[in-house]
């Protein structure tokens, strides 16, 4: 487009003068400067045919000046006038800023899964009431046979269960030998059920000493409610 502009402007101009006007006047000085920062932005790539108008009106000028041997009020300052308003326009064509791409969306973060808790299945436990020792002692009394026997019952049936005996002792003494005391009776219980026919590999024994107390242990009833064995089935 710029190329065909300039080339009529260039034939119309040398047919009436015989050669191309100068432009470089004082007159023009403001649309050359307008020309100018035209090109500076780019506007013979982004917007040539502004930039051609502006260049053919100065020429056309530059013309109109050189013609009457001077300065012709009436078409210079038009032209000129024009000239400046189509490279501003070429310039502003430019000058748009380019749109911003906006920035694509952030993915939805996955929510991560809920921990899986697995329920821990309460223990049963089997109390053996009437189980009884000689005083600071693993020996069972004698009178412990009968709960003792039923035990053995209970687990000949429950053929599909293992058991944990657990013994206690209440808080009176030393704690240390009251752990140590509570080991004891719980291998003494645990070597009458395998006597009496209950397998080995299903029994196991633990001493708890004076811990987990199910009485007060400033009175004697709860001291005594405190010494006592059980089964964990596990």
């Amino acid at each position: 487009m710029k190329k065909i502009i300039t080339a009529i402007t260039c034939l119309s101009i040398s047919a009436c003068a015989g050669h191309l006007p100068s432009t470089d006047k004082d007159e023009l000085a403001s649309l050359h400067t307008a020309i100018q920062n035209a090109r500076n932005a780019g506007a013979e790539k982004c917007a040539p045919a502004e930039l051609a108008k502006a260049e053919a009106k100065q020429l056309y000028a530059a013309h109109e000046i050189e013609e009457h041997g001077g300065y012709n009020v009436s078409e210079a300052d038009d032209l000129i006038a024009s000239g400046i308003a189509s490279a501003k326009a070429a310039e502003k064509k430019c000058s748009k800023p380019k749109p911003v791409a906006k920035p694509k969306p952030k993915p939805m973060a996955k929510p991560m899964p809920k921990p899986v808790v697995k329920k821990v299945k309460p223990i049963e436990v089997i109390k053996l009431e009437g189980v009884y020792f000689e005083n600071n002692s693993a020996a069972l009394k004698p009178s412990s046979e009968a709960s003792l026997n039923h035990a053995v019952e209970v687990l000949k049936k429950r053929k599909d269960i293992r058991v944990e005996v657990a013994a206690y002792t209440d808080s009176h003494g030393k704690e240390s030998y009251n752990q140590h005391l509570s080991e004891l009776r719980a291998n003494s219980v645990k070597a009458y059920l395998i006597s009496h026919g209950i397998a080995g590999n299903r029994i196991s024994s633990h001493g708890y000493g004076e811990a987990n107390p199910i009485a007060d242990n400033n009175t004697k009833e709860g001291r005594a409610k405190n010494r006592r064995v059980e089964l964990h089935v596990q």
